[in-house]
């Protein structure tokens, strides 16, 4: 465990850099919270798919007709949750958010996107619609297979990047010797950390 504030934050981006670029790595697949539409608390898990420590962005993508997207346009701020069981590390990311549906970054993320990720944008309705019976919300064509290149093609149109841009992460450390929390936030144009109590 290290007590220097400029490691820690390294380690920290390291951690979400491998989360970004590793399946397998519990920060993968993180819990995203918005504000609802009815002022509760709305949370889900994502695929977490870029993390820049240059620009402070964290990544994922969504289907633009998604409650979260309606969420985050009425209210940007949003909350990521990490949690490594291995390393017992939870980091708790507050940040802006905005959702793009064109644009060099959205056609980098599309293009980058392979036809099994491309498979759930082509869901005839909207995410959260209802339904009289248990459904995949898929097009009866692509229920029992991948779609080719060519027709993944149609999901284009439901297919958003969430982008978002970090303003304080907070790292706390589960240990049996006693827990560890630091929280960095970014302050005329640099990280200040500072240790807080857990």
């Amino acid at each position: 465990m290290t007590d220097s504030l400029p490691r820690t934050l390294d380690l920290i981006w390291d951690a979400l850099h491998q989360g970004a670029s590793d399946r397998r790595h519990p920060f993968h697949l993180p819990t995203l919270a918005t504000r609802g539409a009815s002022d509760f608390p709305e949370a889900r898990i994502v695929v977490l798919r870029r993390a820049e420590r240059a620009s402070r962005e964290l990544i994922c993508h969504t289907d633009a007709r998604s409650g979260k997207v309606r969420e985050i346009g009425a209210d940007p701020r949003v909350t990521w949750l990490f949690y490594d069981p291995q390393m017992r590390h939870q980091f708790r990311v507050r940040a802006h958010a905005e959702v793009l549906t064109s644009g060099p970054l959205f056609e980098d993320a599309w293009a980058r996107s392979n036809v099994s990720s491309r498979r759930c944008y082509l869901a005839p309705r909207a995410p959260s619609s209802e339904s009289e019976h248990p459904t995949a919300n898929l097009p009866d064509s692509h229920v029992d297979r991948n779609p080719t290149l060519e027709e993944s093609e149609a999901g284009k149109v439901n297919f958003s990047v969430l982008r978002s841009e970090i303003i304080s992460i907070e790292r706390l450390h589960l240990a049996s010797d006693g827990h560890r929390r630091v929280r960095f936030d970014f302050v005329e144009d640099d990280w200040s950390g500072v240790w807080i109590e857990p």
